[in-house]
């Protein structure tokens, strides 16, 4: 940009200076934005993604996990079994909110009357995968799963997608491990289960 300098506006080079300064500063920070913001087409939206939270074994990143958490119980038999602290990467959550209403039919009118709405226990279907070395199948690992899932108690469930939801314990109803064809080295699963909310009892 080159700026024409006329002998009656010589009193005006400060001013003509600074404007000119100034433009360059607007076009240097509209470069710079444009450069950070690269192919964003909303300017107040950042590139700034969520930090992974690990690596799986495959090298990608995990973003989110569920770890359920150990707990003790008695069977019938009084002997004492303990649950291991289990964390899975590869694993999808399914997450449903039924309600409990109370319908009534009246002879006569369209529809029925609403007499009571309250929620029920969220449902949460787990699918998930236990990978072993390669042509070694997951024996311990899938062992603590089936130690886990026979537990006849409330489970603590510690990921951030549920407990941002409410859900922090879960009961395991369906429990379903499948087999693959040529997929010796590695075990699925299918966990169906409800939320649990503690109860506490005053003593009056």
């Amino acid at each position: 940009m080159d700026f024409i300098i006329k002998k009656e506006q010589i009193s005006s080079i400060p001013l003509i200076g600074a404007r000119y300064a100034g433009e360059r500063a607007v076009i240097s920070e509209n470069e710079a934005r444009k450069k950070q913001q690269g192919n964003n087409p909303f300017p107040k939206l950042t590139n700034v993604s969520d930090t992974p939270l690990s690596k799986s074994q495959l090298g990608t990143d995990v973003m989110s996990d569920v770890t359920f958490d150990s707990v003790v119980w008695t069977d019938t038999q009084g002997k004492t079994h303990r649950t291991k602290k289990l964390t899975f990467q590869a694993i999808l959550i399914d997450l449903t909110f039924p309600r409990n209403i109370v319908k009534t039919e009246i002879q006569g009118r369209n529809g029925t009357v609403k007499e009571y709405i309250g929620e029920g226990d969220a449902q949460i279907a787990f699918r998930g995968v236990i990978t072993g070395q390669n042509g070694q199948y997951p024996e311990s690992k899938v062992q603590d799963l089936v130690q886990l899932i026979k537990a006849p108690i409330p489970i603590p469930v510690i990921c951030s997608y549920l407990n941002n939801k409410g859900v922090f314990s879960v009961v395991f109803e369906d429990r379903t491990l499948s087999q693959e064809e040529g997929g010796y080295s590695y075990q699925t699963f299918s966990l169906n289960a409800i939320s649990d909310t503690p109860i506490e009892l005053q003593i009056q």
